[in-house]
């Protein structure tokens, strides 16, 4: 139900999301919005289906660079790091400063 997963949103110590796909933007949103720490590792742009992903530069985001520019640029305290593996192996990353959660 609604309520439970709300709760274990709001317990959770990390939002983790490797491949989300679609829910990578909401991830992102959801950790920063909660004051959670989030790990994601994008890879799908999906721009047909989210066409008003814009970067600052207001072009629409249609390839993997773009979307990580996109994402990082919801905060700048996100962080990015290449992780030793083939594929897409980016690492998008943010802890908040202490005192950031929500009660």
């Amino acid at each position: 139900d609604a309520a439970a997963a709300a709760a274990i949103l709001k317990d959770c110590s990390v939002i983790v999301g490797l491949h989300p796909d679609q829910a990578v933007g909401v991830l992102v949103d959801l950790a920063l919005g909660l004051g959670k720490p989030f790990a994601c590792v994008p890879c799908c742009v999906y721009s047909k289906e989210f066409p008003l992903r814009k970067l600052a530069n207001g072009q629409q985001v249609r390839t993997f660079e773009d979307l990580c520019e996109w994402i990082m640029a919801k905060d700048p305290r996100i962080q990015s790091e290449t992780l030793d593996f083939e594929g897409k192996n980016r690492l998008l990353w943010y802890v908040p400063p202490a005192g950031d959660e929500l009660p």
